[in-house]
């Protein structure tokens, strides 16, 4: 058992005893925790790996959108939250890298045509396989998936929202500003996006595999 578990059983028991819940709000509770803590240990690790390479914004907003997108469109499972944690933060860091030492460098118009190709990839990976559920829970409802399928084409109709948003406002206030955050965002949707496709998968269940010998005890 993990430590965010304990922590969230360890909430779910207090609530019990000093709200005098039942078992099953109970349970829901400490489901909830341990979504909470994931995502608050998860953001937590993206700031202090951001900082440290110093790419605190890059690597933030492209964790934050592809969460985002994630939270609709599912995507492979790491086999325990901290090995999640691990390959989220370590993604996360070399994007921001990649975005601060090439993809910086490049002029607005390459890194407009460079989205539009992510975006467009997006799109279509999305639309073929979303929702990817897990095994544990699986989603068995159609009319479920076909609404996370509907959120999930939604969210990236935003962020290419945002993206022409920001493309309009480097005409008029700093373009560098400005190529980051597309920059940011669009790798965001990509990586969420090959999360979804049968490479991907695979590409991260080998890593899971291999991370398995080297952090034990976390199932």
């Amino acid at each position: 058992m993990s430590i965010t578990e304990k922590v969230a059983i360890k909430i779910g028991n207090n609530a019990k005893m000093f709200l005098n819940v039942s078992e099953d709000e109970e349970q829901i509770i400490i489901y909830g925790a341990i979504n909470l803590l994931q995502t608050i240990f998860a953001i937590l690790w993206v700031i202090i790996a951001g900082l440290f390479f110093g790419v605190f914004y890059e690597a933030l907003l492209f964790s934050v959108t592809a969460s985002i997108l994630r939270k609709y469109s599912g995507g492979v499972h790491a086999s325990s939250p901290s090995r999640c944690i691990i390959i989220g933060t370590f993604v996360a860091s070399i994007a921001g890298i990649f975005i601060d030492s090439i993809l910086y460098k490049l002029n607005m118009f390459t890194v407009l045509l460079i989205s539009i190709a992510f975006i467009t990839f997006a799109f279509i990976i999305v639309a073929k396989n979303a929702p990817v559920d897990s095994i544990k829970k699986p989603i068995t409802s159609i009319q479920i998936r076909k609404q996370f399928k509907k959120k999930s084409i939604a969210v990236i109709f935003i962020f290419s929202f945002i993206i022409s948003i920001l493309f309009i406002l480097s005409k008029k206030y700093s373009d560098l500003y400005c190529i980051k955050f597309i920059e940011s965002i669009s790798l965001g949707v990509l990586w969420q996006s090959i999360t979804l496709s049968k490479i991907g998968i695979s590409l991260l269940n080998r890593v899971d595999f291999i991370l398995k010998y080297i952090i034990k005890g976390d199932e």
